[in-house]
């Protein structure tokens, strides 16, 4: 779809909301998080279960828009970017929150019970020596962290989780920076954005040619022996 200015119109609106870059990206984390705790401690299968998921959505997507908008091309970049762009960026940081998570928070005893009472005794103790010693009206403030103690691993695991969330966004957004940037090209040139990238075809080509001289100079057999 162009905008309206002739020779110079750009290549705007590529695709309905629902099919932009950083929505499909959004929906997609939604289901994968809803994945991602079953492979806390195996890393091997949560990449290949995360590949799986997304290959999945991103082909229901893909057939979805290619039968509203008949914009193949549009629909290969879409593939293109998720999977090579967006899930790889995703996957790290998904593995680095299920050795966090799986690891309690790092969390002294993963925050159980024992630890907790421990935790505040510690931090009544010392509350206790500063305002003995000091007589500091703020000393008084390490008391309400030393009652703060039982609820550390509540305050870890939320600080993680909003880190977590906040790094997800981060690819969210530049997502939605690419997609703004796809827009912006000429619309002769998305085709040739959709294609495999030259340089990968050139590597492949060599190698099959590589492959093809070698096969040619194996002996066959028919040659005489030297004498």
């Amino acid at each position: 779809m162009l905008d309206e200015g002739g020779a110079g119109a750009t290549f705007r609106a590529m695709s309905p909301s629902p099919y932009r870059l950083d929505v499909v990206s959004a929906n997609l984390i939604e289901r994968l998080e809803g994945a991602r705790p079953t492979w806390i401690g195996d890393a091997a299968a949560a990449r290949d279960g995360f590949r799986r998921i997304a290959a999945e959505q991103v082909d229901t997507v893909v057939a979805e828009h290619d039968e509203l908008m008949g914009d193949r091309p549009w629909g290969r970049l879409l593939r293109r970017e998720v999977m090579e762009t967006f899930l790889p960026r995703y996957t790290r940081l998904a593995l680095d929150h299920n050795m966090d998570e799986g690891a309690g928070y790092h969390a002294w005893r993963r925050g159980d019970p024992v630890a907790r009472v421990l935790a505040t005794f510690v931090g009544l103790a010392v509350a206790e020596l500063l305002y003995r010693f000091t007589h500091h009206p703020l000393s008084l403030g390490v008391f309400v962290l030393a009652l703060a103690m039982p609820f550390l691993p509540e305050i870890r695991r939320g600080w993680y989780r909003r880190r977590y969330r906040s790094l997800l966004q981060e690819v969210v957004d530049d997502m939605g920076r690419i997609q703004d940037s796809l827009e912006a090209a000429p619309p002769k040139d998305i085709p040739e954005l959709a294609a495999e990238p030259e340089p990968r075809r050139a590597t492949q080509s060599a190698s099959a040619r590589s492959e093809a001289t070698a096969r040619s100079e194996l002996p066959t057999g028919d040659e005489e022996p030297e004498a």
